[in-house]
């Protein structure tokens, strides 16, 4: 599911405040809910495994700021299920949003409801991120995190004393006063 935000001057503000509560909010995914502004009131439906993830979305999008009203239409299905089909969708998606930076990337795997990242990262919170969102996903059973940090590859600063004794090397001995240093424009 996708959330639905109306376009409406008005609702985009309060729309962009609940989506921003959601990402950030680890108890829900914003993949599992369906959410319509209108005005003050907003109306959330979807699909979860558990209560507790239902009441904390109630929760998260109740306690944002300028929501006057919440209609409930959230189901909590006993016997929930999403297809791995599904689920790989909606995490490889989630994972190429995440991914900026070049060299770094994350495999996803899932097999009856067992999701198994793989890859190689840079940064720490990345890989926190990436086990995180498949953990808050409904209908995922498990997570196996194979996800390796990597030190970036290394870039050669060049700075102006590096580039000047490169381009003219200095006989030993030899020094360079500041003043002699003059801007060019």
């Amino acid at each position: 599911m996708n959330t639905h935000l109306l376009k409406n001057q008005i609702d985009s503000e309060l729309g962009r405040k609940i989506r921003d509560r959601i990402k950030w909010d680890k108890r829900v995914s914003a993949a599992d809910l369906d959410v319509v502004v209108r005005g003050n009131l907003v109306i959330v439906s979807g699909f979860v495994d558990t209560s507790y993830k239902k009441n904390a979305a109630l929760e998260v999008i109740s306690d944002t700021e300028g929501v006057w009203a919440v209609e409930d239409r959230i189901v909590v299905p006993t016997d929930y299920y999403r297809s791995d089909e599904e689920i790989l969708r909606i995490l490889e998606t989630q994972m190429a949003d995440m991914i900026k930076i070049g060299g770094e990337h994350v495999e996803v795997e899932v097999v009856d409801g067992v999701v198994r990242l793989q890859g190689e990262v840079f940064r720490p919170r990345l890989k926190a991120l990436a086990v995180a969102a498949a953990w808050e996903l409904s209908g995922v059973l498990d997570v196996l995190n194979f996800i390796e940090i990597k030190d970036p590859p290394r870039r050669v600063p060049i700075s102006v004393d590096f580039a000047y004794e490169v381009l003219f090397p200095l006989s030993k001995g030899t020094v360079i006063l500041e003043d002699n240093l003059k801007e060019v424009s």
